[in-house]
Formats: C-alpha cells, structure tokens, sequence
C-alpha cells in the first residue's frame, strides 16, 4: 500500500494559521470563500466543521463598532489553555489584536501603529506585512513585524498591554546590508530562546536568534539545492521559492518550511546541535489520477505539540493539505472511518455560527 504523507483536510480556504491548543489537539485559522475567518479544530485525528468568526474587522478607538478592514494573514499565538491571541495587519500598516477563549470571541481590537520616536517627535511606522507571534509564558507573547522602510520590529504583550515596539534593525551580513522582507515568522523554543526565520533578497534562508539575554544578527542558512540537468549526480544551489514558516518543539527543536522551486515543499531542522540540509517532503497528489500538484507557496503554517509536528499548505488545486510526522512523514493510508479524516469545505453555511 502506498504511504500517505500528504492529507486533504479541507478546500476553498486559504492563508491557514495553526497552534497547539491542547494535548493532541490543534487549531487552525484559515480564510473562507467568502473572506471569513474559519476556526477548525483536530482532535483524536478528527478534524471539526469549520466555525466561523464572521469577516475580520477591528473596532478602533472609541468605536462601538467594527470600522476597519482587517488584512491577510492573520497570525495566532496559544497563550494558556483554550487562549489562544490573533494579530493581523489593518489597512495603514496599524496592528490589530484579538483573543480567542474557547468558544467566545470577542473581535478585533485596533491597537495602533507603532512609532520611532526621533527627538521629541513620535513618527509613526506603518507595519509593511503581517505581524507574527511566539509565547514563552502562560499569559505572554512577543510580537514581531516589519515596519515600512525593512526594519525589524518586537514588542511584548503582558496579558493585557503591548509594549512599545523596539526595532531590531535590518539584515546585516558581512558586507551584505539589505531590508527585512515580510513575511516573516517567529517562534519560541523552551521558555529563553527565539527564532525569527524571513527569506533573504538572494532567495536564502535567514535566522535571528535569541538567547535569554541578546539577539544574534540575522545569519544566512544557505539556500536548497537541486540535482543540475546536465549532471544530475552534482547539485546546485536554488533559492527557496517563498517566505518560511518555523515551529519549535521543546527546548531545543527548529523546524522550518518553505516552498521549493519545483513547487514541493521543503524542510530543514535544527536539533539542538547541528542544521539538517533541506529535504524534500514533496507534493501532494490530486485527482482520480494521482497527478502531483504544486504548492502554491504562499499559504502555509507549522506547529509543534506534544506528540507530533504539523505542517498546512495549500496546493494549486485550491485544497489545504496536511503533512505530520512522530519521527516519520511517511504513514500507511488508513481508511477515513478509522481517522476521521474527510475534506471539508470552507464555504460556511452560516457566516455567524
């Protein structure tokens, strides 16, 4: 029997979002058809009906009611038990915020743009992408974007208050000084370090570290690499063909994800010790045929929980699949009573469930 490795789990749905939210259960945040925010949840290898949060919008300031549109990607961050914190971007670059507990949703609330203050004068800085987030502690998150002119931006959450932003500054390598390009993805290993993981101008995978007590600059992986035509038996080094996504597991563990030039999806690891080279997880297979289909590179996410590691990407079949691994991604195919693995559709039938 042929192994599964990747698993259709839902279609018409796009720019997924994943987090641990329990013991061998994972959300996931995706956008509907119709531009809502989808909620699904896996537990005991069954996947939900999708819930859906309504089309995003933020109150601002002094407003009743929502006001302003809310921009995709949106990041999401377990904080505790059933708490789980949404960050996105609002239409001038603003950071927007909103808590999931449970089952009560609350919405979007505008927090504001972050400001460089030169002299006397706070001058605005407008997010240029969408933020992302890690937490080290329960009721805790660090918040990292990309302001408008490249530069890295942090700021921490308390449970209730964001910090002001600090800027981490831009890429610099050697002699090689270029802008942060977003997306950018963040995450926590252990309860000290941190990883910000974004692609370099050059198509390189970057990484900035943090280790309890400073931040490295930002230091280049390398790129993946490709049999060459000519000489199959030689490689050659190819850029990554998008923005990486990155988890951590446990104190030590990095993964991080990224599309392939020829549209498979790649993965590299750090294991405490030593970077594994990129391997290829390859790509889903669509149709009554079995055709291999591309990953579209743009709608991705990982997570780490306890007992397995996770990775979501939509192919260009329209379809978010699903690849996990205990120790292998490679698994028999069960049949779909024994897991209650279905495709789901993201169309919602009733946009205020």
């Amino acid at each position: 029997m042929e192994p599964l490795r990747w698993l259709e789990i839902a279609e018409g749905v796009s720019c997924p979002a994943a987090v641990a939210s329990g013991e061998r259960r994972v959300t996931l945040f995706a956008r509907g058809a119709g531009g809502e925010l989808l909620v699904f949840e896996r537990e005991q290898g069954a996947w939900s009906e999708p819930r859906s949060l309504g089309v995003p919008l933020a109150r601002t300031e002094g407003g009743g009611f929502p006001t302003m549109p809310v921009d995709w990607p949106i990041a999401a961050c377990a904080t505790g038990p059933a708490e789980i914190q949404l960050l996105a971007r609002g239409p001038e670059g603003e950071l927007v915020h909103g808590t999931l507990r449970g089952s009560e949703w609350g919405g979007f609330e505008c927090v504001g743009l972050p400001a460089d203050q030169v002299g006397a004068t706070a001058v605005p800085m407008g997010l240029a992408s969408a933020p992302t987030a890690c937490s080290r502690g329960s009721g805790k998150m660090d918040v990292f974007a990309v302001e408008s002119s490249g530069r890295l931006l942090h700021s921490e959450w308390d449970g209730a208050e964001f910090a002001e932003f600090e800027l981490l500054g831009t890429v610099v390598i050697g002699e090689r000084i270029e802008p942060v390009r977003g997306p950018i993805s963040a995450c926590g290993c252990g309860v000290r370090a941190m990883a910000i993981a974004a692609r370099g101008a050059l198509g390189d995978l970057l990484i900035k570290w943090w280790d309890g007590a400073k931040w490295t600059p930002f230091a280049s992986l390398g790129f993946a690499a490709a049999p060459d035509p000519v000489y199959p038996a030689v490689d050659f080094s190819v850029p990554i063909a998008s923005a990486p996504v990155a988890c951590g597991g446990g104190s030590t563990r990095l993964d991080v994800f990224a599309r392939g030039q020829a549209g498979d999806l790649l993965h590299k690891w750090w294991d405490g010790k030593d970077w594994s080279p990129f391997e290829s997880l390859g790509h889903p297979r669509s149709g009554a045929d079995g055709t291999p289909t591309a990953f579209t590179g743009v709608s991705l996410a990982c997570v780490w929980g306890k007992f397995q590691i996770d990775v979501f990407a939509r192919a260009a079949d329209g379809k978010l699949y699903n690849a996990s691994s205990k120790g292998t991604w490679d698994h028999e195919r069960p049949a779909p009573e024994e897991t209650g693995a279905r495709l789901i559709s993201g169309r919602s039938p009733d946009p205020l469930r």
